[in-house]
């Protein structure tokens, strides 16, 4: 049996005890193929809060918090299923509070300086804790991004990560012109849901 592990929704990295930084997503793209792949393996949907409840009953879910409680989760998947494919389609926090004391910032302050760090590239540590896995990873870009510049930034991803596919769309053009790329060259397609078919097609030929 294939196993198939589908990251979705956004992180939720804290600030202090009640405050975090996040991204605008619902999720919604990982639950569908969760869906969308349920009868050809078994499928573990890793997602948000928002996301495990848009999961239909038939759908194994795991929750997630922080980037690096995603990373952790992930990373124990893979070494338990290190031939499985991993659709990595959440929007994983880039920055977390530097100095984090599990403290509630006080209010009223008139200014507040919050110094950020990088968190780890969870896509970039798939490949080391299983050179067998296959990956299916997403890329949004910047908004000024053109259709040829979105080529080049996708493929350098594919072969960065050593990823099957890039699903790469540009910010502000969610719903139309999503390109998949792939060893095999660049497909392009007018909407969100004949993309996300088109990829539902490529995973299922790994399985």
């Amino acid at each position: 049996m294939t196993h198939i592990l589908i990251t979705a929704g956004a992180t939720r990295n804290p600030l202090d005890a009640i405050r975090y930084l996040s991204a605008f997503s619902s999720g919604s793209t990982g639950v569908g193929l969760a869906a969308a792949l349920s009868d050809v393996g078994s499928v573990t949907l890793l997602g948000s809060a928002e996301a495990c409840l848009r999961a239909g009953d038939g759908v194994q879910t795991q929750e997630f918090v922080s980037t690096r409680d995603l990373m952790a989760r992930m990373e124990r998947w893979v070494l338990a299923h290190p031939d499985g494919i991993v659709i990595h389609a959440a929007a994983v926090g880039d920055y977390e509070a530097a100095e984090d004391d599990g403290e509630k910032i006080p209010s009223g302050k008139t200014e507040l300086i919050i110094r950020l760090r990088p968190t780890p590239k969870i896509l970039d540590r798939i490949r080391d804790w299983s050179p067998s896995a296959r990956i299916i990873s997403f890329k949004a870009a910047s908004p000024e991004t053109t259709d040829e510049r979105l080529v080049e930034i996708a493929e350098a991803q594919r072969c960065r990560t050593g990823s099957t596919c890039v699903f790469a769309n540009i910010i502000g053009r969610l719903q139309e012109g999503i390109l998949l790329q792939r060893e095999t060259g660049s497909a392009w397609h007018t909407t969100r849901p004949e993309a996300l078919a088109a990829l539902v097609t490529v995973v299922k030929a790994l399985t």
